[in-house]
């Protein structure tokens, strides 16, 4: 199935001009103005990315991103905004999106983060028969599945997860009790075919940290070791799911 590239942007310009570039390198796009209208087409069609401007006649972006995650297969997220302070790239990070683009943009570069986004997101994602041999990683009461990227907590609730802290926190689960860089982060387990981008590692263990401190003490199970790294605190249990 091709791709599917939803642009929301509340200027038509702007939609316009994106929709056109994507559309020349063979890419399908279909736009929206506002949260009310991607409610729409998310209702009718399932798409891969959402382009999303921050700036909204009905919403907040990072309630946008909230809702996307919420997805039951969520899109992958890009954030393409004229709001191009560093706190605001952070906070966009931290609420789930994928890479951030500062307007205006550079055309090819625009194309190319696109390109490295729906790649990371569709590598994460399994053919069958891959699935079954996968498993799930058990810790202080939480559940990981790494087949279909779903946490949950002790209580049974889903936690949603963007690419980025699903990547880190397999990395993490999968060598327990161990240090790791950075760079081994990014480089994940050894079945991991995806990686987050060097900018989203921080990112991705600070808010880890946040939804896993929905249970008292569980933002302390990913402890930073200064100048190196991370290590999770935790005994850790693989089992068949």
């Amino acid at each position: 199935m091709d791709k599917r590239i939803l642009i929301l942007d509340g200027d038509p310009v702007a939609r316009h001009d994106m929709r056109g570039l994507l559309a020349g390198y063979g890419l399908a796009t279909l736009g929206a103005g506002s949260a009310r209208e991607m409610e729409q087409i998310l209702r009718e069609t399932q798409v891969n990315l959402v382009m999303l401007d921050m700036m909204l006649p009905d919403a907040s972006g990072l309630s946008v991103c909230s809702r996307l995650l919420s997805l039951p297969s969520p899109p992958a997220i890009m954030v393409v905004s004229g709001a191009g302070e560093e706190c605001d790239v952070v906070v966009g990070l931290e609420f789930g999106a994928d890479d951030y683009v500062i307007k205006p943009y550079r055309p090819r570069e625009l194309l190319a983060r696109v390109r490295a986004v729906l790649r990371r997101h569709d590598d994460t994602r399994l053919d069958e028969p891959a699935r079954e041999a996968w498993a799930a990683y058990c810790f202080d009461g939480w559940r990981l599945n790494v087949a279909t990227q779903d946490l949950f907590d002790p209580r049974g609730c889903a936690v949603p997860l963007s690419t980025a802290e699903f990547l880190v926190l397999w990395a993490l689960v999968d060598r327990p009790n161990q240090v790791l860089t950075r760079d081994e982060l990014r480089q994940g387990p050894p079945d991991a075919h995806a990686r987050p981008a060097p900018q989203q590692v921080n990112v991705a263990v600070s808010r880890l940290r946040s939804k896993l401190d929905r249970i008292d003490g569980g933002a302390h199970l990913i402890r930073t070791v200064r100048h190196v790294g991370y290590i999770f605190a935790a005994r850790v249990d693989r089992v068949q799911d």
